[in-house]
């Protein structure tokens, strides 16, 4: 099992610095940056990862710019991988976005993964002027954008929402032996047919080892339409961790669904689980934003991992 950790909302570069060196010394698969530009003042009630539509944030908290923090974190660290989880594509120009992930990779010698998502909130869409309605077509057009401008010298793309040509895109990304993962944010059938048409991996949120389970038949048949070896796709399950045994408090705000908040015992139990069902990775977030707590997290998970047998 592969583990990964979302950073923390920390603003302080050191603060940051010590976080992603012990997530690497720990050796630990991956960091990940979530990706919001702007959060509505005005709560939600259509968040779809919490039992009563309430977002788990703050609409004060601290949202650093995903690719920019994750730039940063690289020039420090030398073997971790630096994903997001996930980028939402249609915030962004294509061509744009496809020049800042490539340049991550190029600059961090190949250890990026874009994880990305169509987006659920409304309002943030509307700030950006991004496009909502038409947001799943959107995704899907924007990746096959990033592969072509990627793998191809002469890229030329003519689509629903964005068609260009004649245009020359250098650098390209470094990372072997097939380019930059995209790892497919979202727990819809929908998102599962994303990533088997476009993705390297599949990497829902919130959700439990048997609902994945359960969603496995769906991913099976669609590697046969789509003649996809599902050997190759990566299930990748995010969720937040926090061991109730380690004498770190349990706050009591707003919790997302599935989340892994319980004793030792019961957490490898889970893990264990997990590679039962075949997920392959897993990515933890924290309901602590506090430094020391969350190292301390990561170094049980490393102790307790040590003596797991799957």
């Amino acid at each position: 099992m592969e583990y990964g950790f979302v950073l923390p909302k920390l603003i302080n570069h050191d603060d940051l610095l010590k976080f992603s060196e012990s997530a690497e010394t720990l050796g630990f698969h991956s960091i990940w940056a979530s990706d919001h530009v702007v959060l509505p003042i005005e709560e939600t009630s259509l968040y779809p990862y919490t039992d009563d539509g309430r977002f788990t944030a703050n609409a004060e908290d601290p949202q650093l710019d995903a690719l920019i923090l994750l730039s940063f974190l690289s020039s420090h660290t030398q073997k971790i991988k630096m994903g997001t989880s996930v980028l939402i594509a249609p915030y962004r120009n294509p061509i744009l976005q496809a020049k800042m992930l490539a340049s991550l990779d190029v600059l961090s010698n190949g250890r990026l993964i874009c994880g990305l998502g169509v987006g659920w909130w409304k309002e943030e869409f509307a700030a950006l002027q991004a496009p909502f309605e038409n947001r799943g077509v959107a995704t899907d057009e924007y990746i096959q954008i990033f592969k072509t401008l990627w793998e191809d010298n002469k890229p030329k793309f003519n689509g629903e929402t964005y068609n260009f040509s004649d245009i020359a895109f250098f650098p390209k990304p470094v990372q072997e032996p097939n380019g930059i993962p995209i790892w497919v944010g979202g727990h819809t059938k929908r998102a599962i047919r994303r990533t088997v048409k476009y993705g390297d991996a599949w990497h829902p949120t919130r959700l439990t080892p048997l609902k994945i389970k359960k969603m496995k038949p769906y991913l099976s048949e669609q590697c046969q339409i789509h003649e996809r070896d599902i050997n190759e796709i990566t299930i990748s399950l995010k969720r937040t961790l926090h061991f109730t045994d380690i004498d770190i408090p349990t706050n009591s705000k707003s919790r997302s669904q599935s989340a892994l908040i319980d004793n030792t015992q019961t957490v490898i139990e889970d893990i264990k689980e997990c590679s039962e069902v075949g997920i392959q990775q897993l990515t933890f977030d924290f309901q602590t934003g506090n430094l020391e707590e969350c190292t301390k997290i990561m170094e049980h998970l490393a102790n307790i991992d040590a003596n797991l047998v799957l």
